[in-house]
């Protein structure tokens, strides 16, 4: 079986993020792109309406990962741009930029 030379996650939570770091953790070399609806980058939700409304918690403190971390990941991230079909006979997905 033959590495995928372009893997494409939907969703930039923290499953996505999971998802698209376990192919490079078995050594994928080739493009990854983490594709999502959010303009932000990845980032712990849960916390986002207590902790952070209530000044309990800095934004910054629900970063799932460093920018370091993140630019080591080697990734394309298509952020405000949310999947909206997947061809899977070609292999590929559709997005519709989410209007400014």
């Amino acid at each position: 079986m033959s590495a995928p030379g372009h893997v494409v996650v939907v969703g930039v939570s923290a499953a996505g993020l999971g998802t698209a770091e376990a192919p490079r953790r078995k050594g994928l070399c080739g493009r990854l792109t983490l594709i999502g609806a959010e303009p932000e980058p990845p980032c712990d939700r849960p916390p986002l309406p207590k902790q952070i409304l209530s000044g309990a918690w800095q934004p910054a403190r629900t970063e799932l990962r460093t920018a370091e971390a993140l630019d080591a990941l080697d990734a394309d991230f298509l952020l405000g741009d949310p999947a909206v079909a997947l061809d899977v006979e070609r292999r590929g997905v559709s997005t519709a930029p989410v209007p400014r």
